[in-house]
């Protein structure tokens, strides 16, 4: 798969290392998104959103109440969707519904990203920020980690774009990830790493067994 997106990469990487069993739901996907075939488990998806062009298995709004009933599913996804729902707190709520108790939640979300309308964009989330709210929404086990590599990755995510080659989009993603490797080598504290510039974020988090 050529992906000249860096961010794209990233985030697949993250999720080809996590293991679900069971139903999955996949808020606002679509039938051909890439990522699916990365998860590893013996699974089987149910696909959800709001535009029926997507290829969906049921449509319906995340910020609603949601057609499925509780505890059914074992995993729920929220991958690149959190910054397109403004009552994002209604949609992770109704995750945790209808996720299983030890079901998990895991989600994608962009910082250091252009405004990109799907069909709104309304927020950028930090760390601190993702923890608390789903904390707050009383999931447990919470993890966030970083996605890129400091502020060259951002440079370069400014500009693959304009890239035509892909052979030419593998080369600068070396030479600024490796600039990015460089500095936290030098300087591990660095305001330039990923922890201060990411370009996005990747995080999981268990429904309580109680």
């Amino acid at each position: 798969m050529k992906i000249k997106s860096l961010l794209r990469r990233e985030e697949y990487r993250a999720l080809s290392q996590i293991r679900i069993d069971g139903e999955i739901l996949d808020v606002g996907g679509a039938r051909k998104s890439g990522y699916h075939d990365l998860f590893q488990g013996d699974h089987r998806f149910t696909i959800g959103n709001i535009d029926d062009s997507y290829g969906i298995d049921v449509r319906f709004d995340a910020e609603r109440p949601w057609p499925f009933k509780e505890a059914f599913f074992e995993g729920v996804l929220f991958i690149n969707v959190l910054e397109h729902l403004y009552r994002y707190t209604a949609a992770l709520s109704e995750a945790r519904r209808v996720l299983k108790p030890g079901g998990m939640i895991v989600g994608v979300v962009p910082f250091m990203f252009n405004v990109h309308g799907s069909p709104s964009d309304y927020f950028r989330y930090t760390r601190s920020t993702l923890e608390r709210m789903l904390q707050e929404q009383g999931f447990e086990d919470v993890q966030v980690r970083e996605l890129g590599t400091g502020a060259f990755s951002v440079v370069y995510h400014c500009l693959f774009g304009f890239m035509r080659w892909y052979w030419v989009a593998v080369l600068s993603m070396w030479f600024f990830t490796s600039l990015d490797r460089a500095i936290a080598l030098l300087k591990p504290d660095n305001k330039m790493s990923a922890a201060y510039m990411p370009l996005g974020y990747v995080f999981t988090a268990i429904a309580p067994h109680v």
